[in-house]
Parts: structure tokens; sequence; C-alpha cells
């Protein structure tokens, strides 16, 4: 079995500038600017945000903050994803001191953004990491995608011995954020936030 062992190096968490933070006085300006709703929709969407936990030190995508959720663009969701991932790694090989030609194994999971060439490319590419490398973009797996990432790992693991992995985790919420009347949708707006981890 210890030939086996799957061993975390370092993790690094993901931390927005302060300009794309997302107060309460912010989430309010964000909801009393969509139209599309009545009364009922403001109060649930106001009391979901007060009893949801989140505080006062969450970030939001840029086009939100904006006010252009309504007409997100593909740059704009691959500006979120790389200002993530690339800030996660950037730091994690640094404190690591490993470095991005040694990656054997790389997972990206994002649940709702599937582009193409995909995001595993776009990290391997911008660090010049090996042509052999194995790569594994997950997608539409929701909030369980982190896990069978790492799961991923581990029995990759038992054919790859002495193998570095990077696991890229988070989400982007500026091209899917809800602009309708249905509370069941809207939640998403009030729970998720811009974040992620390698």
């Amino acid at each position: 079995m210890r030939s086996h062992s799957c061993y975390m190096l370092a993790y690094e968490c993901f931390k927005a500038t302060d300009d794309r933070k997302l107060d309460t006085e912010s989430c309010v300006k964000i909801v009393l600017r969509n139209k599309n709703l009545g009364l009922d929709q403001y109060r649930f969407l106001l009391q979901t945000m007060v009893n949801s936990g989140l505080g006062e030190e969450t970030y939001g995508p840029r086009n939100v903050l904006a006010g252009r959720e309504e007409t997100p663009t593909l740059m704009e969701a691959h500006e979120e994803m790389d200002e993530i991932m690339f800030g996660t790694l950037d730091n994690l090989f640094s404190k690591t001191g490993v470095s991005p030609p040694d990656i054997d194994i790389l997972v990206v999971d994002v649940s709702l953004f599937s582009p193409s060439p995909s995001l595993t490319a776009r990290i391997v590419n911008r660090y010049k990491m090996r042509d052999n490398i194995k790569s594994f973009s997950l997608s539409g797996m929701g909030c369980s995608a982190s896990m069978v990432a790492i799961d991923l790992v581990q029995n990759l693991f038992k054919s790859y011995k002495n193998a570095f992995a990077v696991v890229v985790s988070s989400e982007t919420i500026g091209p899917h954020w809800y602009c309708g009347k249905e509370n069941s949708m809207m939640l998403s707006n009030c729970l998720f936030r811009s974040g992620g981890c390698s």
C-alpha cells in the first residue's frame, strides 16, 4: 500500500484583489438593478444573502461588479479563470520549488465552463509543461468535482510512480449569472463567489 501513497505538498487558495470585494452593499446594488425582479424576489434574495453567512470578505466576477452580468463574454470568462488559475499556480510553484516541466499529471475541474481549447491546454502552454503530461479537464460535476479530481490523481498514482500532480479547482461565475426571477435559480447568485485553489 505504501507504493500507492498520495501526499499533498502544498495548497494555494485564490484571493482576489480588493476591487472585486462583494460586500453586502455591493450585493444589494446588484440585486436592485435587476429590473426583472418584483418585491417578492427582492425580499427572497436579500433574506438569502443575510442568512447565507458569507460575510463581507467574498469576491465577485468583474463583469457582474461592472454591471455587465446580462451580456457576459467569452473573453471575460477566460480572464476570470486565468486570474484564479495562474495566480494560484504561480504561488504554488514558487512555494514548492517544483518546476512546471516536472509535473506529470494535471487535472482542472470547473463545473460550468468547458472551453475549447481546454483550460488544461492554457496551463500547459503558459508554463511550458512537457508534451507527454497527462492532462484532464473535468466539467459538469458540480461541487463534487474537486473530490473526483483528487480521486483521479490517487488512481493515476497507482500506474505512475514517483509522479508530481497538480489539481486546479475553481468555478467561473461571471458568464453564468442568472438574471431571471425563479427563486431556485437565483440561489446560485447568492451562494457562489469567485474563488479556487491549486
